[in-house]
């Protein structure tokens, strides 16, 4: 049977393989190929200039590359300073920058328990591997020293701080709801953590000390969230520094990585408690309404599908509604707290943008309740005396979200199938039909559009009407 190439014999230009790796090598070269994880080598090499440009020289100063991935993702040993220990981390292959462990050995000690969160590292069918890895690590006495936990994706960014001014603490008031005190108290805890910054020591103290993970240090414009799987104790939990509600705006922690939220989670029978008194065994919608009362709403199975199937109920666990509980059921119970988020109907606005805004404000489908502080400028485009744009540029820093649409029965969806090119709904197959076309600076079809003004609303207006007729007001 074949096995792992190792080539740890030379270290790049201006770096030394360490002792261990040099020891791990020759132990993992006489492995049977998959039994470790699937990787193909271990190999001392430069970190190509393609992966960041930018920072090729620095990279290349300070870190090399010792594991490639089938996909093309490096695993790299960074030096992290003089008294401090080499952290490995991870480039991947779509710009992804993260810390994997703050040493070798803690990275080593991770693979032999298939918790380095490399699917290939961790992939089931190594576990023989794995544990043949653990007892040679501790034949060899190898411990994990205490180190300083490492932020790789800020270290990327020259670790230079974001402006004190962007990083003031959000408000986070959160009183619970009668629903929430029914929860059970690991589902409770869990749901007290929802909406919290990662820095919290709420969320440090949970999941490190009941989960017995690692925080995620930051997130990135590549990389805009992270999981924290613990499927021991029935949870997934997702940062993310992009929650689109103005009540978790993005904290800088350098000019391109952000601290982020505790988003969501995702809560599992191996909790050991029910929730809201469904049991997880459930094996009907009828079961769930007995104990709940009816759904709030059913959704389809599959995207694009018309037919809502699958039942759920939804309920606010603080009383400003930030935080929300859902149970839903599809031949199996499905558990999800999350913060209440928005949908990105455009995220980075353009001409279009501004069109439709104008469009929709003259057709009432805007909620005006979402921008209490440009009254007068949304009943100005109304009135058609000024541009959509200009509400897009002083109150949609973030793009254009569905939830500025009024929560009108199925609106929001059709705007986000028309929006993301769904169901044969497109924005620009509809205005390039309307105004022509013409290659953008990508390469990619874009209408003839140069400004949202009132003449091009009313051209586009009667097919946009025909997309949005039901929602109109008659």
């Amino acid at each position: 049977m074949a096995k792992y190439t190792v080539k740890l014999s030379k270290a790049p230009k201006g770096h030394e393989v360490p002792p261990l790796l040099a020891e791990a090598g020759a132990w993992i070269g006489k492995q049977a190929h998959g039994t470790l994880g699937w990787f193909d080598a271990l190999s001392a090499e430069p970190i190509p200039k393609e992966w960041n440009p930018e920072k090729a020289d620095r990279l290349r100063r300070e870190a090399f590359s010792f594991l490639d991935l089938p996909d093309g993702s490096l695993l790299v040993l960074v030096n992290t300073g003089a008294r401090t220990p080499p952290a490995v981390a991870l480039l991947g292959s779509e710009g992804e920058a993260r810390t994997l462990a703050n040493s070798l050995e803690e990275f080593l000690l991770l693979w032999s328990q298939g918790e380095t969160d490399i699917h290939e590292l961790d992939d089931e069918e190594g576990a023989s591997g794995r544990e043949a890895l653990a007892a040679w690590l501790k034949a060899k006495k190898v411990k994990a020293p205490k180190a300083k936990d490492f932020d790789f994706a800020a270290w990327l960014d020259d670790g230079a701080s974001a402006p004190a001014a962007a990083r003031v603490e959000p408000v986070r008031p959160f009183s619970p709801t009668p629903v929430m005190k029914k929860l059970g108290p690991k589902t409770q805890r869990l749901a007290s953590v929802l909406g919290r910054r990662a820095d919290a020591p709420e969320v440090i103290e949970y999941v490190t000390g009941v989960l017995g993970k690692k925080v995620p240090l930051s997130t990135s414009e590549n990389n805009d969230s992270m999981n924290v799987e613990a499927p021991k104790h029935g949870v997934e939990l997702v940062f993310s520094h992009d929650i689109l509600n103005e009540a978790f705006p993005p904290v800088p922690k350098t000019a391109k990585t952000f601290i982020p939220y505790v988003s969501t989670a995702w809560v599992r029978s191996r909790i050991g408690e029910n929730v809201l008194g469904v049991p997880w065994k459930a094996t009907s919608e009828a079961e769930i309404t007995k104990l709940l009362g009816p759904p709030t709403d059913r959704w389809a199975g599959f995207s694009g599908e018309d037919e809502l199937t699958v039942a759920y109920w939804v309920y606010a666990l603080d009383t400003s509604g930030q935080v929300e509980l859902e149970i839903s059921f599809e031949d199996t119970v499905t558990v999800t707290l999350r913060v209440r988020g928005a949908g990105a109907l455009k995220r980075y606005p353009d001409v279009t943008t501004g069109l439709f805004v104008g469009y929709a404000a003259t057709r009432g489908l805007l909620d005006a309740s979402r921008f209490p502080a440009h009254r007068e400028l949304l009943a100005a485009i109304e009135k058609r005396k000024a541009q959509g744009s200009e509400l897009v540029k002083q109150a949609m820093p973030r793009g254009l979200w569905d939830d500025y649409l009024r929560d009108a029965p199925g609106l929001r969806e059709q705007a986000w199938r028309w929006f993301h090119n769904m169901d044969g709904l497109w924005i620009t197959a509809d205005l390039t039909k309307t105004f022509g076309k013409r290659k953008g600076p990508y390469g990619h079809d874009e209408p003839k559009l140069n400004d949202d003004t009132w003449d091009a609303v009313d051209k586009a207006a009667p097919l946009l009407d025909k997309r949005f007729a039901k929602w109109l007001a008659k």
